[in-house]
């Protein structure tokens, strides 16, 4: 069974930047369900295609709502999609046909290019890309991953590991060029930290556990994150520029999934709870009536959180209070993915009785 569309997409409206209406991001010839992985403020989406065999392709569907097949590696088809500029510029992995991993970008006509990796490294993935095209993730001997930064021109520069370190990855870049990430250490622990604009390592402390890792960084280089306390709960944390880790407030045992806006406002989920947080306040994100708990995904600038209450869709505002987005006609579960400064959300929802799950596409505007 597969969902039925609400709208066949051929031009989208432009955004009013209230999700009140939902449309389905068209298919690419071939293709029977889809999934989005992220999303820029100028609306350009970028996900996977998927056949009836489950082979998935990377796939960019403009602010018009056109797709474009993005070209694949050596023959191959798949890979993930990490984030994408203002520009249109996807950039993440490419997967070649042995299923080996390569770090890439893809133009705004879907050319790849396959990202620099130097001698002695067979694999590698780009998990952040800013509006400069200057792209941050890790390569890999295969045996040890190493964090890298990736220029313009797509040339690789291995990024500089304090002492002790024995490999690592990079999560996020900001607008100025600064950096985050975690570190690997002996013992199995693994250390936050920040590279400058000059490519100095900073470290960022931790809650006296064994693992800190950093999720994301914004234009103040203000670090989100998770990180362990002594006693190994995993807690919500936050590092403005120049400081060190400190768990936010309010928070319970198993944290996870947390993300920052570039007014230092920040969400995340603690145990069974989503929660907002900003100039050191905690508030919860509430459910919606008659719905089940909920799941904090994002949010963008304006404050406008997103994710899900139970099967449902959501925004929430700054206090807390949820708002259900449109159910696709034939779906009976929604899961926003991302937001951008228009409000404009984008998605995936899916229809009951289906397993495995096959989900569509969708925008909310």
């Amino acid at each position: 069974m597969l969902l039925s569309t609400i709208v066949t997409v051929l031009a989208l409206p432009p955004a009013a930047g209230g999700a009140d209406t939902v449309h389905e991001l068209p298919l690419p010839a071939g293709s029977t369900h889809s999934s989005v992985q992220a999303m820029n403020d100028a609306g350009d989406v970028v996900g996977l295609a998927y056949g009836d065999d489950g082979t998935g392709r990377l796939v960019r569907w403009g602010a018009d709502g056109s797709p474009t097949l993005l070209q694949g590696a050596g023959g191959g088809s798949g890979g993930s999609a990490a984030a994408v500029a203002e520009d249109g510029t996807v950039a993440g992995a490419a997967d070649t046909p042995d299923g080996v991993r390569h770090p890439a970008r893809w133009d705004r006509a879907g050319r790849l290019t396959r990202l620099e990796e130097p001698s002695g490294f067979v694999e590698g993935e780009v998990r952040d890309v800013n509006d400069s095209r200057i792209a941050v993730g890790h390569l890999s001997t295969g045996s040890t991953a190493l964090p890298a930064r990736w220029g313009a021109d797509g040339r690789a520069v291995l990024l500089r590991l304090p002492a002790r370190a024995t490999g690592g990855t990079a999560t996020g870049i900001n607008e100025r060029g600064e950096i985050t990430g975690h570190v690997s250490l002996p013992e199995d622990r693994t250390r936050a930290v920040r590279w400058d604009r000059m490519g100095r390592v900073h470290d960022l402390g931790s809650l006296g556990g064994a693992y800190a890792e950093p999720s994301d960084i914004n234009d103040r280089g203000t670090v989100v994150g998770l990180a362990t306390d002594a006693g190994g709960t995993w807690k919500a944390v936050q590092a403005p520029r120049g400081g060190r880790l400190k768990a936010l407030p309010s928070q319970e045992a198993g944290a996870r999934g947390v993300h920052v806006n570039d007014s230092d406002v920040a969400v995340g989920n603690v145990k069974h709870r989503s929660l907002r947080w900003s100039g050191g306040t905690a508030v919860e994100l509430r459910w919606l009536s008659g719905a089940g708990p909920t799941s904090v995904k994002g949010l963008n600038d304006a404050g406008t959180s997103i994710g899900t209450s139970g099967a449902i869709a959501v925004t929430w505002d700054a206090q807390g209070r949820a708002t259900a987005l449109p159910v696709p006609a034939g779906a009976d579960r929604a899961e926003p993915v991302a937001i951008n400064g228009a409000g404009v959300v984008a998605g995936n929802a899916a229809a009951p009785g289906t397993w495995p799950v096959r989900w569509r596409a969708f925008v909310w505007r």
